[in-house]
């Protein structure tokens, strides 16, 4: 076993999927058996693999969603895409891939997704529109490169004045391109292939922020918070996730029917729900958060529910979540949606 003790802490901090053929690992019967080993906690668990092949395969955590990738994968950079949200931007392509969602209000009620992309590529994502300044804070914490189709003053002259890595149509439209069955505004699209071979032309090529804790899935028996509803603004804005027990994960809804992908045909799923109470106000017809600071947030995983406050120092580090001893709360390995709640708007839990 001092072969595997000797890979354990070569790879450390990585998990390993060692498949062999000689005699330092052992093969029974057909298809070979794959190996994990952690870090941190030794062997992980052996298990037969057929499809495998080679003798090394090695993966790592992708940062976004600590699910195991590749590691050219993992390196990726992180592109942000702001996701339009009316009626007649539904239903939506490509929301069902992205490794991080953050939801507010733009204006009037109308909330819009930053969507953050890392290890899934779909071929389509949009409609895309315009962006915000508490988006800017939010995809600037993950170092990403942003996909958007302008965007209010503010926004447009916080991104200069940050060096923020901006993939704005208005400056690139290669990527872009507006489908025939949809009218504008609500039909600008593109790819995350396409955007990410942007943004590595314009030298975004990595991004780095800091690690997200992550844990072991531990469902609960029963659910005592099955079903959240979140109320935006108006019926037409209200979200609500539903607890799967069987996937261990939440089915979004939105006004009462599921969110589906137009591309896929089935519902958005995510691992963790994250509700955040923002100090917030108007400006006219935009609305004004205090994105930069603190207050109380809410976790949703493995169907249970645990009050949290949320932290982001700047915009250069990412939104945390941190329990009563100020430690931060390891989320699920998976998908992430952060639901942006404005002052004096509620949740409610069933």
């Amino acid at each position: 076993m001092q072969i595997l003790t000797d890979i354990k802490y070569w790879f450390k901090r990585h998990w390993i999927a060692v498949v062999s053929t000689t005699a330092a690992l052992v093969v029974v019967g057909a298809g070979t058996w794959v190996l994990q080993i952690d870090s941190a906690h030794g062997i992980n668990r052996l298990s037969r693999n057929t499809s495998v092949t080679g003798e090394l395969a090695i993966t790592e955590p992708a940062p976004l969603t600590g699910v195991e990738v590749d590691p050219s994968i993992a390196r990726r950079p992180v592109i942000g895409v702001m996701i339009e949200n009316s009626p007649d931007a539904r239903p939506q392509s490509g929301l069902d891939s992205a490794g991080v969602v953050f939801e507010a209000v733009a204006e009037g009620g109308i909330t819009r997704f930053l969507a953050l992309y890392q290890d899934r590529s779909p071929s389509k994502i949009g409609p895309i529109r315009s962006l915000r300044p508490y988006y800017v804070d939010w995809f600037m914490g993950f170092d990403a490169a942003i996909a958007h189709v302008g965007g209010s003053a503010q926004a447009l002259n916080m991104l200069p004045a940050r060096n923020a890595k901006t993939l704005n149509q208005f400056a690139h439209s290669g990527p872009y391109y507006r489908s025939s069955d949809r009218y504008a505004p609500h039909n600008m699209y593109s790819s995350i292939t396409d955007l990410r071979n942007l943004a590595i032309n314009l030298g975004y090529r990595t991004s780095s922020f800091k690690e997200i804790p992550r844990s072991e899935p531990d469902p609960v028996d029963s659910s005592s918070a099955s079903r959240i509803t979140i109320n935006y603004s108006s019926s037409l804005y209200q979200a609500q996730f539903r607890y799967d027990p069987k996937e261990n994960n939440y089915i979004r809804y939105m006004a009462g029917s599921p969110h589906i992908d137009r591309e896929t045909g089935e519902p958005i799923r995510v691992e963790n729900v994250v509700i955040i109470n923002m100090p917030s106000g108007q400006n006219g017809q935009y609305v004004v958060m205090d994105s930069i600071g603190s207050s109380s947030a809410t976790l949703f995983k493995d169907g249970r529910r645990q009050n949290a406050t949320w932290r982001q120092t700047s915009y250069n580090n990412r939104i945390e979540l941190l329990d009563s001893s100020g430690k931060q709360i390891p989320l699920a390995k998976g998908d992430t949606w952060f639901a942006i709640l404005t002052s004096g708007r509620n949740f409610e839990v069933q």
